[in-house]
């Protein structure tokens, strides 16, 4: 049993050890014999009988700490390892608290409902599923045909993996009003936000606030991180948050082109229905998977269990009781106000953002319609505001330039990162974008100044965006000033080169670029964006839980 412990070691000064992995398998292995066992990491501190502050994670008032596995009997809870480790250990170093690969998990009155109520819908999926194959392959009979003379499939083809899948599949070529581009950029854009939440496991805290749990969470050794930044490609993944902008940028063309499109009258415009159904059919297409899944990460997610759980001291208990006390929040979009408490679910903050700026849109619709200078100047206005508050809030929080390596990300977040009044620059740019797709007829090609000029721009400034930090990242002084001007700016230059991406490969100025973008190829991810955004995060921990040991961070390729 003590040989399955983490043994401590170091191959060097600067590649010191911060978490000594044991043999989970071993532990496993000699589960049952005598008594059950259970694979734990036990938290560390430096020095004998030092202070943990209570033995809290988020308290353990030092600037570092190390991560031991232990294989201990099931039997022993966490105060009972925690002083048996103490009393026996001969190191200078004091456990404070240990979280273990094994927990019970109590199946409560809404595991029992959610679990009765997937069971109802994974029935009636296999019986719409059934039913259609057998209408399509044994009778001839198409689903038009059949939907427009009994009502009932219409609802039950719904949940017919069947249909579904040859929907989502389908690539057949779009009309030209179609913007085609943007299902490659949700594809792209989707893949990028995994790199950086996969790069989260491996190197950032993204769930804690304190510099201290920012190093010790994900990291086992110093060195890698140390040297994170002195790598320019490494930037391509830390920068990922700009994948979020895009995202904004894309929600503003589609919201503004689909409305547009429609030709409103000043009538419509006038029409109470107008705004009901515009506010209804949103949240009834995008709120049923989103609580769906809600559901199955509070009832499902402390099922996940490993020595990855274990090391990362097993924070999605944290995220399910708040899924639990506050899943109202995430019903009615106001999870990101959450006053710094645990999130439930942390990716599910953009979704809070992005319907928060789809409430106010009809403001500048509305503006566009009736006056098109008023719009734009009403989104000016909302940039320029936005610019403002973010200057004020580093002159008064004195926030980092960006998350990495920054003891401030608890208040960066809260202030700055998940809040509609700071993320609205590049939403009100695309809602601007839509609006020109939609009213104004393709230009004229450009002639040869005004392309090499694009090119510089569609390049170069997304270059620029990503590399602007890595002198703040590598210690240069950055004030207050610089910092809240690198992200106003940063994010909304990205934005706008992101724009014109989507106007040059919707207005056929970009060439084989344009004719990559533009390839139906892109359709089914472009569809699988939303569900897979909601999603990935629990697929990627689940299987990164499988493995026997955690992550082991050696650079930013891994991801």
């Amino acid at each position: 049993e003590y040989d399955a412990f983490g043994k401590i070691q170091s191959p060097g000064l600067f590649e010191i050890s911060l978490v000594f992995d044991g043999s989970y398998q071993e532990c496993q292995r000699i589960n049952g014999v005598k008594y059950e066992t259970n694979y734990c990491y036990a938290l560390l501190v430096p020095g004998r009988k030092a202070s943990c502050a209570g033995g809290d994670i988020n308290n353990a008032g030092t600037s570092i700490a190390f991560r031991r596995a232990v294989c201990m009997p099931k039997s022993c809870g966490s105060e009972d390892t925690v002083n048996l480790y103490n009393q026996l250990s001969v190191l200078p170093l004091t456990a404070c608290a240990t979280f273990c690969s094994q927990r019970d998990v109590p199946k409560d009155s809404a595991f029992w409902g959610f679990s009765v109520f997937m069971f109802i819908v994974i029935c009636t999926a296999i019986l719409a599923t059934s039913i259609d194959f057998l209408r399509e392959s044994l009778l001839s009979i198409s689903s038009k045909t059949v939907e427009k003379t009994v009502s009932f499939y219409r609802f039950l083809y719904a949940f017919s993996l069947w249909t579904n899948a040859g929907a989502i599949l389908n690539v057949s070529p779009q009309p030209a009003t179609h913007i085609k581009c943007l299902d490659c950029i949700r594809g792209l854009s989707m893949a990028w936000v995994l790199s950086g939440h996969m790069l989260n496991y491996f190197a950032f805290a993204g769930f804690f606030t304190d510099i201290w749990i920012f190093i010790q969470t994900f990291l086992d050794t110093l060195m890698p991180i140390k040297s994170f930044s002195d790598y320019f490609a490494d930037y391509f993944f830390m920068n990922a948050v700009f994948s979020v902008d895009t995202f904004f940028l894309v929600s503003g063309i589609t919201v503004a082109y689909s409305f547009f499109r429609m030709k409103p009258s000043s009538k419509t415009l006038k029409s109470p229905a107008t705004w009901i159904l515009f506010y209804f059919h949103r949240y009834i297409r995008l709120t049923p998977p989103y609580m769906i899944f809600i559901g199955f990460y509070a009832v499902y997610a402390l099922y996940i269990q490993g020595p990855l759980a274990a090391s990362l001291f097993n924070f999605t208990v944290l995220q399910v009781e708040a899924c639990k006390k506050s899943w109202w929040r995430n019903l009615i979009y106001i999870n990101n106000f959450d006053n710094g408490e645990n999130p439930c679910y942390g990716p599910s903050w953009y979704l809070a953002v992005d319907t928060q700026l789809y409430l106010i849109a009809p403001i500048i619709l509305v503006a566009l319609a009736w006056k098109p200078i008023s719009g734009l100047i009403i989104s000016v206005a909302g940039c320029i505001g936005s610019f403002i508050i973010v200057f004020i809030l580093y002159q008064k929080f004195d926030m980092p330039a960006d998350s990495f390596n920054s003891d401030k990300s608890g208040k960066f977040n809260f202030y700055i990162y998940q809040k509609p009044w700071i993320r609205c620059p590049p939403y009100l740019l695309g809602i601007l974008v839509g609006y020109l797709f939609a009213k104004c007829p393709p230009p004229a090609k450009l002639h040869l100044g005004k392309k090499l000029f694009a090119m510089f721009f569609s390049i170069g400034v997304p270059f620029a965006c990503l590399t602007a930090n890595m002198g703040y990242d590598q210690g240069d002084y950055w004030n207050s000033w610089e910092k809240a001007t690198y992200y106003n700016f940063s994010r909304f230059f990205w934005a706008a080169s992101v724009a014109y991406i989507v106007l040059a490969c919707h207005y056929g100025w970009a060439g084989p670029i344009g004719n990559f973008m533009n390839h139906p190829i892109w359709q089914p991810l472009g569809r699988l964006s939303y569900s897979a955004y909601i999603v990935h995060l629990m697929i990627v921990y689940y299987f990164l839980n499988v493995g026997a040991k955690p992550l082991h961070f050696v650079s930013t390729w891994q991801v």
